[in-house]
C-alpha cells in the first residue's frame, strides 16, 4: 500500500507541473466546476493531499489518464546573475564591483524614471548580494539559478518547485499540503518583508563616518490591540467552518476537495464586531512613521546597502518577526577632493618658477591641509604621492594615499622687471644651446 501511494503521489507532482489547466478535466470527471485560477491557487494542495489518502481506493487511473495539465502562469525563469551584471563567469571580484556599481547608478528610480528601471535596479541588487558574496557565488555556480530560490535543488530542496509565485516564494512542497505557510518550522514565527530606503550623504561622511536618524514607514503591530485585532482579545468561533478554518466540497465517488473558509480567512475564529479594533481595522498591523538610528561606518562607497536587522516590515497576521531594513547610500560628490577605491585625487595650483625652482606648498587633504615638496623642473599634470593620506579601509588598518596633480599656471601679464628678468633667462638659455 505504501508503494502504490509513492507511485500515485510521484505521478501526481509530475502531473502538477505540467504548465497547464486541468480544470476542464476534473469538471469532465467530477460534476463540480472550479474556476482554473482559483484551483491553481487554493484547491490543488488539498486535492493531492486527499488525494493521496484515497489512492489505494479510487486508484490512479484518473490521474495518469488526463492529457491535460495545469496552468502557471506564475513561473518565472530566473535570468542568469552574471548576465544581469554583464560580467564573465570568472569575473574578479573587483570586476564584479565594478559593474555593480556602473549599473546601481544608471539603473536607481530615484535618477531613472524609465518606468522597468525599479525591477532593473532589484535584479541587478539580487545579483550582487549573490555574486558579492565568494561563499554563496561558490554555491551558485555549483547549483545554478535554483540556488537563488532557497536551496541546491530549489525552493525548498525539490527540484521544479522553483519560481511559484502564487505559493509565497518559500514554500516547499510539504507546505503547499499545509496551506502555504510561510511559517519557519524550527521557530514556528513568520518574518516580514524587508524594506529598502535611500539616503543622501555627504563626501566626508562617507570617508570619516557618522550617524544619522532617518524616518521609515512600515507596517508595525498595532499598540492599541497588541496584533490580535481584538479588543481585549476577544474572538468567537467562525460558524461557517466550525473552528476548522476549511471548508470542505463533496464530489463523487466519496471525494472531497478541501478550501479556505471564506468567512474567517482559514483563521478558524471571527472578532465580534463590539470588539474589533478601531485603530487597525481589526488587521492586527497599522501603516507607521518611526525614526531609525543608521550607523554609517568610515569608508562606505556610493550605491553601498547597509542593512539593519529586524527594522523592516512586522509579517500579516498575529505573531513573527520584523524583515530587515536596507539603506542605501548615496554620496555626494565633492568640490575638491575625488575618490577612487582608497585613495583620494587632489589638484593642486603652482606657479611656474616653485615648478622650475621647486619649493613647498600647503594642500589640502580630508585631515586638513599639509605641506607638500615640489621637486625642481615639475611639469604641468605631473603627480606626487602622499602615502597614508587616503581613505581608511574599514575593519583594516590599511590605509589608501593622497594623489596630488601639478597644474601650473603661467601669468597672463608681467611687469617690466619680470619681463626683464625673463628675457635674461631667455638669452642664458639660447646662448647655452649654441655651445
Amino acid at each position: 500500500m505504501a508503494t502504490t501511494k509513492f507511485n500515485i503521489l510521484r505521478s501526481i507532482i509530475n502531473y502538477f507541473f505540467s504548465k497547464r489547466c486541468i480544470s476542464s478535466s476534473i469538471n469532465q470527471t467530477f460534476p463540480v466546476k472550479l474556476n482554473c485560477n482559483r484551483l491553481y491557487h487554493y484547491n490543488i494542495p488539498a486535492f493531492y493531499h486527499n488525494f493521496a489518502k484515497s489512492a489505494p481506493t479510487i486508484g490512479s487511473s484518473f490521474l495518469l489518464s488526463q492529457k491535460r495539465s495545469f496552468h502557471t502562469t506564475g513561473i518565472q525563469h530566473k535570468k542568469d546573475l552574471y548576465e544581469t551584471l554583464g560580467v564573465d563567469k570568472k569575473a574578479s571580484q573587483a570586476e564584479i564591483k565594478k559593474a555593480y556599481y556602473s549599473l546601481a547608478k544608471k539603473y536607481h528610480p530615484d535618477t531613472n524614471k524609465d518606468p522597468t528601471s525599479k525591477e532593473k535596479f532589484v535584479q541587478i541588487q539580487e545579483a550582487y548580494d549573490v555574486l558579492s558574496d565568494e561563499e554563496k557565488r561558490a554555491q551558485y555556480d555549483q547549483f545554478g539559478t535554483t540556488f537563488a530560490e532557497g536551496g541546491p535543488t530549489g525552493a525548498g530542496g525539490f527540484p521544479g518547485f522553483e519560481g511559484f509565485g502564487g505559493f509565497g516564494g518559500s514554500a516547499d512542497f510539504f507546505d503547499l499540503f499545509e496551506g502555504f505557510g510561510r511559517r519557519s518550522r524550527s521557530t514556528g514565527f513568520s518574518t516580514g518583508s524587508n524594506i529598502e530606503v535611500g539616503l543622501n550623504i555627504s563626501f566626508m561622511d562617507a570617508i570619516k563616518g557618522a550617524t544619522k536618524t532617518i524616518m521609515v514607514e512600515s507596517i508595525a503591530t498595532c499598540k492599541s490591540c497588541k496584533g490580535t485585532g481584538s479588543k481585549g482579545g476577544k474572538r468567537d468561533t467562525c460558524k461557517t467552518c466550525n473552528g476548522t478554518g476549511v471548508q470542505f466540497i463533496q464530489i463523487n465517488s466519496g471525494f472531497h476537495m478541501q478550501t479556505t473558509c471564506p468567512e474567517c480567512n482559514g483563521k478558524g475564529t471571527k472578532i465580534p464586531v463590539a470588539n474589533q479594533c478601531p485603530t487597525c481595522a481589526s488587521q492586527g498591523q497599522v501603516k507607521e512613521r518611526r525614526p531609525v538610528s543608521v550607523s554609517i561606518p568610515a569608508g562606505v562607497e556610493d550605491g553601498i546597502a547597509l542593512r539593519i536587522q529586524r527594522q523592516g516590515n512586522m509579517p500579516l497576521g498575529s505573531g513573527g518577526v520584523p524583515g530587515d531594513l536596507y539603506v542605501r547610500l548615496h554620496v555626494a560628490s565633492h568640490e575638491i577632493f575625488k575618490r577612487q577605491g582608497l585613495n583620494i585625487h587632489v589638484d593642486a595650483t603652482i606657479p611656474f618658477y616653485t615648478a622650475i625652482l621647486g619649493g613647498y606648498i600647503r594642500v589640502p587633504t580630508i585631515d586638513g591641509n599639509v605641506e607638500l615638496k615640489v621637486p625642481p623642473g615639475a611639469q604641468p599634470e605631473q603627480q606626487a604621492r602622499m602615502k597614508k593620506r587616503g581613505v581608511q579601509q574599514a575593519n583594516s588598518n590599511y590605509r589608501g594615499d593622497q594623489i596630488v596633480t601639478f597644474k601650473v599656471t603661467i601669468p597672463k601679464t608681467l611687469t617690466p622687471k619680470q619681463s626683464e628678468l625673463i628675457e635674461q633667462f631667455a638669452s642664458i638659455s639660447e646662448e647655452t644651446k649654441s655651445k
